[in-house]
């Protein structure tokens, strides 16, 4: 199932990046994945991980107002290990690094990942994750400007 819920979200992602606003055209969203044969419960799941993202911003932010110093390394824990693969995890420290994203960012996508709960987050699903953490949830236009821009610069960077 989590594979398909990362799949639901990511399509949920294009919508997003299309300025489609979720909760007003939920209805059309649902049929449209229905169509692609999606179940409900997987539908479900998947609005409500964004729901619970958009929902829990403030929180964070309240609880990490100390922004790290710039030479700042974050060690993952065991069961984040676990959980992303190496790729993944150097991906996140590369964001933070060139300062794409602060710590409090990082902190949000590793706190929807790990609530995803899926065996293995590989590289594709932490950008996943990550465009709808800066996307639906973040406030500050500057991060999403910058991350959206290196995201693109990134694929652009696959693909040739």
């Amino acid at each position: 199932m989590y594979q398909r819920v990362m799949a639901i979200i990511g399509i949920i992602s294009d919508y997003l990046a299309d300025e489609v606003d979720l909760f007003e055209q939920e209805e059309e969203i649902v049929d449209d994945l229905v169509s692609l044969g999606f179940d409900f419960p997987e539908i479900e799941t998947a609005f409500g991980w964004i729901a619970n993202l958009s929902q829990g911003k403030e929180l964070n932010l309240n609880l990490l107002d100390l922004e790290p110093e710039s030479d700042f390394q974050r060690h993952f824990s065991l069961e984040e290990r676990q959980v992303l693969s190496a790729g993944a995890r150097s991906w996140l420290s590369k964001l933070r690094q060139m300062d794409i994203v602060d710590q409090i960012v990082v902190e949000d996508i590793l706190d929807q990942a790990m609530m995803l709960g899926g065996s293995h987050i590989g590289i594709e699903d932490i950008k996943v994750i990550s465009t709808m953490v800066i996307v639906v949830g973040h406030l500050d236009s500057v991060i999403r400007e910058r991350f959206l821009d290196f995201l693109e610069n990134d694929q652009e960077i696959v693909f040739h």
